[in-house]
């Protein structure tokens, strides 16, 4: 599975782009880390960190968007909130058991980033440039 960053989840908007990228290699050091064997405390500092920057890039979409008074502001944050419980629930679960369940979190994470850049994303980056602010 394709764990890479890619041009086309590119907004335009650099601090944007620059955390989403961070959190695709994140991902993608969580990936390989599993794989490898990679000792468990390892492992689940790589997950503190990517619930650490996944907060701190929820903040800042957050915070743009309500500076530019974001229509669908409510459903974004809802979007975020959201997520952010799956990821301390998924360090929880993996604070409890072994290995095999951080494996579920790039392959959830994955998903995740790919469908909220495209799908939500996406919606910003255009109201912006509908206005002549990106």
């Amino acid at each position: 599975m394709d764990t890479s960053w890619n041009t086309r989840y590119d907004t335009g908007i650099r601090i944007i782009d620059e955390q989403h990228q961070e959190l695709f290699r994140i991902v993608e050091a969580l990936r390989r880390m599993v794989q490898d064997g990679t000792r468990r405390t390892e492992v689940e500092a790589l997950l503190e960190d990517l619930v650490t920057c996944s907060e701190r890039h929820f903040a800042t979409e957050e915070g743009i968007m309500a500076r530019y008074g974001y229509p669908d502001l409510t459903q974004h944050v809802s979007e975020h909130a959201t997520m952010l419980t799956s990821l301390h629930e998924l360090l929880a679960k993996f604070q409890e058991s072994d290995q095999a369940m951080a494996m579920l979190v790039p392959t959830f994470m994955e998903g995740w980033l790919k469908h909220h850049i495209s799908d939500g994303d996406f919606g910003f980056v255009t109201f912006l440039k509908a206005r002549n602010l990106a």
